[in-house]
């Protein structure tokens, strides 16, 4: 199923440097200092002094660290701090009032502290302009219903603690009222989800046949390397052409005449044969070796 974000996401910031968060760090330090001024010498009861003296005191300085510390990132983590102090406004109301419609009403106004504050810092509201109204009409009631009458009233003054304590009321409300102004809107896109596209499961019978395997092509046949060239062989020169010099004839023999071979010499070519008048020795040779 396909989901998509078409709204924006809200982030509120704080300029550390600017005129609202340096007044407002100011007040909450100063709100913090007039409280523990006005409670000295009060922490005997550990329940009072942890609920109207520790917890305002650290409540203060933990937000105007959130100021200094997270205004440009985690800025929702001020809600911490402001919760912090909506139970002490609580606490020191029940203890010191005793009308109950300012009791009623004021419990209905720290209530939508606690609900409307985190929703801005969060983003889930998108516009800042509920937090002014909702700390400066506060604000203008006790300087003007509570605080300025008792002023006046010469006849029963403000002691010194009492008037400590209620300038250090005065300054965190102003402190909260100036993080209300100070507070700046970015508007990020929301990135955007591609819908997911699911494709029906096909039924058995539509199911499509499988594909035919390829057939595995044949091996190249390998290309016997082509032969050298044989290399040209240069005809022998032909040899002079020699003299024919004429076979000697063979002499032919003469033809066998018997009756010319016994024809008798002629005279005078027979020379004439004379007997060697040295006689012929006819002894045995000796040997030398029988010498």
């Amino acid at each position: 199923m396909a989901k998509t974000n078409t709204g924006s996401r809200v982030k509120y910031t704080i300029d550390k440097t600017g005129f609202f968060a340096e007044c407002a760090m100011m007040l909450l330090v100063q709100a913090a200092i007039f409280m523990v001024i006005g409670r000295w010498g009060m922490w005997n009861d550990r329940i009072e002094a942890i609920l109207l003296i520790a917890l305002p005191v650290v409540s203060c300085l933990l937000l105007a660290l959130c100021v200094l510390l997270f205004g440009k990132k985690g800025f929702f983590l001020s809600s911490l701090p402001v919760l912090m102090g909506v139970v002490f406004f609580i606490c020191r109301l029940v203890l010191n009032e005793t009308n109950w419609v300012y009791i009623v009403i004021y419990i209905v106004l720290y209530l939508a502290v606690v609900i409307i504050y985190p929703a801005t810092v969060f983003g889930w509201i998108r516009t800042k302009w509920l937090l002014p109204p909702l700390f400066g009409l506060p604000l203008l009631y006790s300087i003007i219903v509570r605080d300025l009458p008792r002023l006046v009233d010469t006849a029963n003054p403000v002691s010194f603690s009492a008037g400590m304590q209620e300038m250090s009321i005065l300054c965190m409300l102003a402190g909260l009222l100036f993080i209300g102004l100070g507070l700046k809107k970015h508007e990020q896109e929301p990135e955007v989800v591609e819908p997911e596209v699911v494709e029906p499961a096909p039924t058995p019978a539509e199911e499509p046949a499988p594909a035919p395997a390829p057939e595995p092509a044949p091996d190249p046949v390998p290309v016997p390397a082509p032969m050298p060239e044989p290399e040209s062989v240069p005809a022998p020169a032909p040899a002079p052409a020699e003299e024919s010099v004429p076979a000697p004839q063979a002499e032919s023999a003469p033809d066998f005449d018997p009756e010319s071979f016994f024809e008798p010499a002629p005279e005078g070519s027979i020379p004439d044969l004379t007997l060697d008048p040295a006689p012929i020795d006819l002894e045995p040779e000796v040997d030398a070796h029988e010498q």
